[in-house]
């Protein structure tokens, strides 16, 4: 099973005007042999625990690339997490993204992002994260030219 199916990802925006920042989430579906948030702080991420004070460093050996209508998110793994996923981003994302030159990345289980409500995304964010089961960083963006 490929990790785009054991994900479930969304992307999305936070802030207004020129004050944007790209987000992607990622829901894990698969069961781990340890906790979440403890195997992806060993890769890097460190653990969120307020959405809305979000003070996160910028993780090494993470990287968010766009290519055509594909987002790659490569990790310290011989394999990227993500490979050329078709992610539905909203139209000032890509703009965030590039002009922060970085992802808002936020990784947990239970997250609900198949419900089409946007608070319902945030009410489990916010649960993830006082349960201690959020993980996040900013991830490095690049964007890939076509030849």
């Amino acid at each position: 099973m490929s990790a785009e199916a054991r994900l479930h990802v969304r992307a999305a925006v936070r802030g207004h005007g020129d004050n944007r920042i790209a987000v992607l989430l990622l829901d894990c579906r698969a069961s781990l042999p340890v906790p979440l948030p403890a195997a992806l702080a060993a890769r890097g991420l460190s653990l969120v625990n307020d959405i809305d004070d979000v003070v996160l460093p910028v993780t090494r050996g993470w990287t968010v690339e766009a290519g055509g209508d594909g987002l790659t998110l490569r990790w310290p793994h011989r394999a990227p997490l993500l490979d050329h996923a078709a992610v539905e981003r909203p139209g000032v994302w890509d703009w965030a993204a590039r002009s922060r030159h970085a992802v808002l990345l936020f990784v947990g289980a239970g997250l609900e992002l198949d419900d089409p409500d946007p608070a319902r995304h945030r009410a489990s964010l916010v649960k993830a994260a006082a349960a201690g089961g959020l993980a996040g960083g900013a991830v490095p963006y690049v964007e890939q030219v076509a030849r």
